[in-house]
């Protein structure tokens, strides 16, 4: 059985991850993987292209990395008010939401979707919680919510 070299474009489990090149036997990589796009022969021109785009990929997260700390340090220091009714006995009445956060934020002119709130579950209780924003995978933005009951 003849064998030929891949790179993977995209993580493939039990095989590799992307960037990765593996030997598997040419029948699977012919009418598998090229066609489904999860790899390409592994040619010198296509790896030097592999590693051009891989080191632009790099450059422009770094970019966008400085970007992310600065609206992050700006983000901190806001603080969101959310007035909710109470039930009889004096709880809130429902909840602060990822979405709610992401809404505010938004008034605020922060481009953030619920998706970037790490909110595990709503905001049930009144006073002060810390809620973080993740604004890039290396940079979280962490804002004050505050809860109130309404008048």
């Amino acid at each position: 059985m003849k064998q030929v070299n891949v790179l993977l474009i995209r993580d493939v489990p039990k095989l590799g991850k992307a960037g990765d090149i593996v030997k598997v036997k040419w029948g699977y990589a012919k009418n598998y993987l090229i066609p489904r796009g999860f790899a390409l022969e592994a040619t010198p021109s296509v790896i030097k292209q592999w590693e051009n785009q891989r080191k632009m990929k790099e450059l422009s997260l770094k970019r966008k990395k400085g970007k992310m700390q600065q609206v992050a340090k700006r983000m901190s220091g806001e603080r969101l008010l959310f007035v909710l009714k109470t039930n009889e006995e004096g709880k809130p009445f429902g909840s602060v939401s990822a979405k709610d956060v992401a809404d505010k934020l938004k008034e605020l002119g922060y481009n953030v979707d619920k998706s970037q709130v790490l909110l595990e579950e709503g905001i049930s209780e009144f006073g002060t919680h810390e809620v973080e924003i993740k604004l890039h995978p290396e940079v979280v933005a962490k804002v004050k919510v505050r809860v109130e009951p309404e008048e």
